[in-house]
């Protein structure tokens, strides 16, 4: 009986570790520069006379903003599904952000001075089962 009880909260334990366990995202890459031709990319533009935009209910996609030596850029996730994730990489393709990923992410910003004059990319990924998020870029 010992055995049993032993082999099926094993089991247990493994199968909810399967659940809470996060799968690697799209939003970890080392260089975001050799993804581009495989993933769907978009240009963000601020509106005339604005300097911020929210990109809404969003899934898989690279985001690409021009910016410019001394200016700061902020990041902000707005909301994440459990398996969606928001990364900031710099123009060298390399992440200058933490992962925001699941409701550990939501809510948190990432203001950064931006050193080098360029393209930035803001990777979003909505986990294997299409997570939307939500996220507000702005310069300064």
């Amino acid at each position: 009986m010992k055995h049993l009880l032993i082999a099926s909260f094993s089991t247990l334990l493994f199968t909810a570790g399967a659940y809470v366990l996060p799968a690697p995202s799209m939003a970890q890459f080392a260089n975001v520069k050799q993804h581009l031709n495989s993933l769907s990319t978009s240009r963000i533009a601020f509106a005339r006379g604005k300097s911020s935009t929210t990109i809404e209910n969003a899934e898989n996609n690279i985001y690409i903003l021009r910016a410019k030596a001394g200016q700061t850029l902020t990041l902000k996730v707005n909301s994440l599904g459990a398996r969606a994730s928001v990364t900031l990489y710099g123009v060298n393709g390399k992440p200058l952000s933490p992962v925001f990923a699941g409701a550990d992410g939501e809510g948190k910003s990432f203001r950064l001075r931006l050193a080098n004059t360029g393209d930035y990319y803001i990777v979003g990924g909505s986990g294997p089962s299409n997570h939307l998020y939500d996220f507000t870029v702005s310069i300064k």
